[in-house]
């Protein structure tokens, strides 16, 4: 596991465990609840090692989770071509660390909060966090 995205939730973590000790004062079954969602942050942050394959030509999925749409549609701002977006829903379970799926250089990226999340909508993959690079 690498460390640097557990970096990303260091304040959190902190929080967990400043309120499992102090809690411990109060009540033993209080800093065990402070422990469980000390440890759950801990795997919700997790990111295990991957092996890319060997292939060149065969493109990996970018995140775990369930694909939800693929859908072609023109880009008008930076390629101004027609392009193709995989939508990707991550639960609560799945790794939350994005990867490259192949091979080439960012020429552009945005990342925006788009609203309440999409698991209420079946056909929403518009609601959400959203990342975009091209």
């Amino acid at each position: 596991m690498r460390v640097q995205t557990l970096s990303e939730a260091r304040l959190i973590l902190g929080f967990f465990a400043l309120l499992a000790a102090a809690s411990w004062f109060v009540s033993g079954w209080l800093s065990l609840l402070f422990l469980l969602l000390f440890f759950c942050t801990i795997a919700f942050f997790r990111d295990p090692e991957r092996t890319a394959p060997a292939d060149p030509n065969l493109i990996v999925a970018a995140a775990d989770g369930t694909v939800m749409d693929i859908i072609e549609s023109d880009e008008n701002q930076v390629l101004k071509a027609k392009t193709r977006r995989i939508g990707i829903f991550l639960s609560i379970f799945d790794v939350h660390t994005n990867r490259a799926p192949i091979d080439g250089s960012v020429i552009y990226g945005s990342r925006s909060w788009c609203g309440r999340s999409r698991e209420l909508l079946p056909d929403a993959s518009w609601l959400g966090r959203k990342s975009e690079t091209n």
